[in-house]
């Protein structure tokens, strides 16, 4: 399956380098972003590139001699919050108890608000970012559907099926005319985000399959966002159990939402 890696490491090079830090003395900040085709955008910038690739650093709410990270960090893209994996910091200039983390988030046309944020194990909110804004030159579009998850790990997928029957999913990310997944997640939390810039009439279905728990036990809590028009997302919501991840086997899909382009 196709994992969307492009300009990560670079990404980490570059923040390790010369970075545009954000709130140094909050406990998490957002440094910069960087498209795919590695060009980097600072706070407040423009981008023309849709899909991102985010990074920044957070403090272990477990204390700097913490060995595992106590609590969980969220990406707030546009007030839609996304679970990222925060690793340990090796960098020379990292500070004790600082971690990094990125992700790929995909903007929306016009203006966008990004912030991290760091959860105790509890549940309350310890740590946030100063607001990063960035402004996307793209066109708008028709239909974007984005999924993520609450476990970390595991593969969960996104299908979209359009009215000539045409299907985008990991393996044909452009499978739909005109259509692209741009992400696809193996390894837990999301994203995977479907977007259409021009939807032919008809109508299209969204399905979710789970495919490969990756040792993962427990029960995993699915959330998908369809906005049309790029207008308030419709909110939809599911829960896999392990014995529903069967690859590519259709039978425990998640029929998320259909609905009609006219």
């Amino acid at each position: 399956m196709g994992v969307a890696e492009t300009g990560v490491a670079l990404m980490m090079v570059l923040l390790l380098a010369s970075c545009s830090t954000l709130d140094t003395g909050s406990g998490a900040r957002i440094d910069q972003l960087m498209g795919r085709d590695g060009t980097t955008t600072l706070n407040g910038g423009t981008t023309d590139q849709r899909v991102q690739t985010v990074g920044g650093r957070v403090m272990n709410p477990s204390g700097a001699d913490a060995s595992t990270f106590g609590g969980r960090v969220y990406v707030v893209h546009n007030g839609n919050r996304q679970q990222v994996t925060p690793t340990t910091c090796y960098g020379e200039d990292c500070q004790p108890g600082e971690w990094e983390f990125s992700t790929d988030l995909v903007l929306n046309s016009g203006s966008n608000t990004i912030q991290t944020v760091v959860d105790d194990e509890s549940g309350n909110q310890v740590y946030s970012s100063s607001t990063f804004t960035v402004n996307a030159n793209i066109p708008a579009r028709d239909i974007t559907a984005t999924l993520t998850w609450e476990t970390d790990g595991n593969d969960v997928d996104l299908h979209v099926y359009d009215p000539q029957g045409n299907h985008a999913y990991y393996a044909a990310l452009s499978g739909i005319p005109g259509g692209s997944l741009d992400l696809d997640d193996t390894d837990g939390f999301g994203p995977e985000t479907f977007t259409m810039e021009q939807a032919a009439p008809g109508t299209y279905t969204i399905k979710v399959r789970y495919y490969s728990t990756h040792g993962v036990t427990s029960n995993v809590p699915v959330t998908v966002r369809v906005s049309l028009n790029e207008g308030t997302p419709m909110v939809y919501t599911h829960t896999f159990t392990p014995e529903q991840a069967n690859y590519d086997d259709a039978a425990n899909d998640w029929t998320v939402t259909t609905f009609t382009v006219q």
